[in-house]
């Protein structure tokens, strides 16, 4: 989130429920307090806040590794990544998918779904920490995302990649359609993920996207225009569950995109039914 933030370290925010846009720092965007607060760890006596310390190693695992990509970048158009780092950012991105409001909000959809009359609202909390503790899922989508062809794509424009409450997203193959959920085994899928308002990375289906491998954790060659970069902040518009970021105060893209996609300005819309298009 810091790399979002402007030359006075404020981090520019879009509410989209209420159209509100005012700056913050990034000590202020932590999450809601106790978001993983662990009930039963905690009736038995040990850390309930585990969870969210968990998190916050991973977080700056994956900070060190991202600005060791930086420097290197600096130098070059191709990254050296060791096998190691590979499974850590492999790990944060899988998590990421997992662990956001975003995430919570369509497992209690799905669970009301699935079991009429259960009130999911009540545990909510902690239907999100089972799904994020499911080991063979989280240990499935690691493998499924390490197996992809990582890569990058440089913005030198002067609109800048947006990031959000839901920063890392899910396309299908055809780049027409914004999926929901943690679908990695969607076959062609790609992870499309800002990584700072001039640098997004991608992960690619390696078997359907087989063309790519050229460019496996390189830059690609391919030159941004505006339009392709609003086609990529059109995701984090729909797909957040609430909060826009940028390094800029100027929202005016994610304001046309949600005068023509009202839904999306709720954060209790159905995640079942309505997803953006990727135009």
């Amino acid at each position: 989130m810091r790399r979002f933030t402007d030359d006075k370290k404020q981090l520019w925010v879009f509410d989209k429920s209420t159209g509100k846009i005012f700056p913050t720092t990034c000590e202020n965007i932590a999450g809601e307090n106790q978001f993983y607060w662990n009930e039963e760890l905690n009736e038995q006596g040990h850390d309930p806040l585990t969870l969210e310390k968990q998190f916050a190693d991973l977080e700056g695992e994956a900070a060190a590794i991202t600005n060791d990509w930086f420097r290197q970048f600096s130098r070059n158009k191709k990254l050296i990544i060791p096998k190691i780092n590979r499974e850590i950012m492999s790990l944060y991105l899988a998590t990421q998918l997992l662990r956001t409001a975003e995430a919570r909000n369509r497992i209690v959809e799905f669970s009301k779904i699935s079991n009429p009359g259960y009130d999911a609202e009540n545990d909510a909390r902690q239907l999100h920490i089972a799904l994020i503790w499911d080991t063979k899922l989280v240990e499935s989508m690691c493998k499924r995302i390490k197996s992809c062809i990582w890569m990058f794509g440089l913005n030198e424009t002067a609109t800048p990649f947006l990031t959000s409450d839901h920063p890392v997203l899910i396309k299908n193959f055809e780049n027409t359609q914004w999926l929901s959920g943690p679908v990695v085994y969607e076959p062609g899928m790609y992870i499309v993920f800002p990584l700072t308002p001039q640098l997004i990375m991608y992960a690619k289906d390696h078997k359907h996207w087989k063309g790519a491998k050229i460019f496996k954790d390189s830059i690609t060659p391919v030159t941004f225009d505006q339009h392709m970069v609003q086609h990529e902040n059109s995701g984090q518009v729909g797909m957040s569950n609430r909060f826009i970021f940028s390094n800029e105060n100027n929202f005016d893209f994610a304001k046309e995109f949600l005068t023509d996609n009202e839904t999306f300005k709720d954060p209790k819309r159905s995640r079942f039914i309505n997803k953006p298009r990727g135009d």
